[in-house]
């Protein structure tokens, strides 16, 4: 059996697990209803939110085992944290690292396991803190779909996690309320705290998924005066050969950086910029104008081709996918997965390019 590796920087890591107060906590039905829905997308019997402690992996949610926790040199996870990536085993009864494993060789009998990383943000950087995972006693594939499907579960998790602590503050605020003499300002100032955090991307600070979600519903569908949208799916090229070659804190330093430069490249009030989860990203701009939206791709595809001499972005290009429409009864899902067709064809032609799709 191969021991999981212990991280360079374990002791950050675990002042950053601490610091989340997830350790030994109540069960809490946000996360087991996201475990739940897991289990069931995947048609597994096991999911986990994995917590890796220093000598143990603690579950913060677990379906369809009854267990607390387990010795972290038999962790499956700590590997996960280890590597910093996800770690993909379709039969563990033939893996080198774990076929004499006792998680494999006694109950619960794994021989299927996919676990992606829990990031945290903490004084300034990035750290893996846990696994999103799901097991299975019989081996199976696991396609690259399904590992987009699962990598997207945990950035809503890590959403969650960041959500918590805020929340967690106000609800004692509310429960002071009675005994001390807050102001109805002091409510509606923590109020709003708490709404933009939750619209926000902690590490790019760009507006996330909700935000996006609040978007298209009060400013496309609820307003008769915009007549036309157009989403655009944004993926950076090679960014997975950054995180694997350079290591996952370059990856965050190019994902601000990213973040910043669209955010200036855009026009105010006009187009709307998100990170969508991973290295993903959304542009919407309320117009159905062709040359208006290839002049807006083409400005982005431009200065990925002039940031080259960056060594920060040396190999990073852009990929983008877009669906224009006028059809106010398409759904945000539906808008995603149009753009998401083009992105792929996107990619599939050679990368670094723009296509689109439109209504008509």
């Amino acid at each position: 059996m191969e021991l999981p590796p212990i991280p360079e920087n374990e002791q950050e890591r675990l002042n950053a697990l601490r610091s989340s107060k997830l350790l030994d906590t109540d069960k809490e039905a946000v996360f087991d209803n996201l475990t739940s829905l897991v289990k069931q997308v995947f048609n597994v019997p096991v999911a986990a939110i994995s917590l890796v402690d220093e000598a143990r992996q603690w579950f913060k949610s677990i379906q369809g085992l009854d267990v607390n926790e387990t010795n972290r040199e038999i962790s499956f996870c700590a590997h996960v944290v280890s590597l910093g990536e996800p770690l993909i085993i379709m039969n563990a009864q033939d893996d080198e690292r774990f076929y004499d494993n006792p998680l494999v060789v006694d109950e619960p009998y794994i021989s299927f396991y996919a676990g992606v990383p829990i990031r945290y943000f903490y004084r300034g950087k990035t750290h893996h803190i846990g696994t999103l995972c799901i097991i299975d006693k019989v081996s199976r594939n696991f396609s690259e779909v399904e590992l987009i499907m699962l990598k997207r579960f945990a950035f809503q998790l890590e959403s969650l996690i960041e959500m918590r602590l805020p929340a967690q503050k106000f609800e004692q605020l509310i429960k002071q309320f009675s005994k001390d003499s807050i102001t109805l300002v002091d409510i509606e100032n923590n109020l709003q705290y708490l709404h933009n955090l939750s619209e926000t991307d902690l590490l790019t600070e760009l507006p996330n998924r909700r935000y996006l979600e609040r978007l298209i519903k009060e400013t496309w569908h609820d307003d008769l005066r915009k007549k036309s949208i157009c989403l655009m799916m944004l993926d950076l090229d090679n960014f997975k050969k950054v995180n694997d070659h350079k290591g996952h804190h370059v990856g965050d330093k190019v994902l601000k950086k990213v973040a910043t430069e669209l955010n200036n490249l855009l026009r105010v009030n006009e187009d709307f910029i998100c990170r969508f989860g991973g290295d993903e990203f959304v542009l919407i701009t309320f117009s159905s104008n062709i040359p208006d939206i290839e002049a807006i791709a083409n400005k982005i595809l431009n200065y990925f081709t002039e940031i080259q001499q960056d060594p920060l972005m040396e190999g990073i290009s852009v990929s983008i996918g877009a669906y224009i429409t006028s059809e106010k009864t398409h759904s945000l899902k539906f808008l995603l997965k149009e753009a998401d067709e083009q992105l792929y064809k996107a990619k599939g032609s050679g990368k670094n390019r723009f296509l689109f799709s439109y209504d008509g």
